[in-house]
């Protein structure tokens, strides 16, 4: 099949990851600000990098989203795990 796959997960902000982080590790994680103008330059000098886009596109307020019952995962019931989840199971 030749076609896009959508998933379904966690929606968070960075600001959120960071706080799970934080709960997780229990230290408090580093913390850098970038400006919208800082993004868009640094995607400027680095068009096709996908993580500088997706950077800019978040930041933007645009983000991604998409129907979770027509993923790929709530079709074939397939189960996913929260981030917080992960963290606590992976981080410690």
């Amino acid at each position: 099949m030749n076609s896009i796959v959508y998933t379904a997960g966690d929606t968070l902000t960075y600001a959120h990851l960071a706080n799970i982080v934080d709960s997780v590790l229990g230290r408090k994680a580093r913390r850098l600000e970038w400006s919208l103008p800082e993004l868009r330059d640094d995607l400027a000098k680095d068009p096709v990098n996908a993580i500088k886009k997706y950077r800019v596109v978040f930041a933007e307020g645009k983000g991604v989203s998409w129907d979770m019952g027509k993923t790929f995962n709530a079709q074939r019931g397939i189960g996913v795990t929260s981030v917080e989840r992960w963290a606590k199971e992976n981080l410690r």
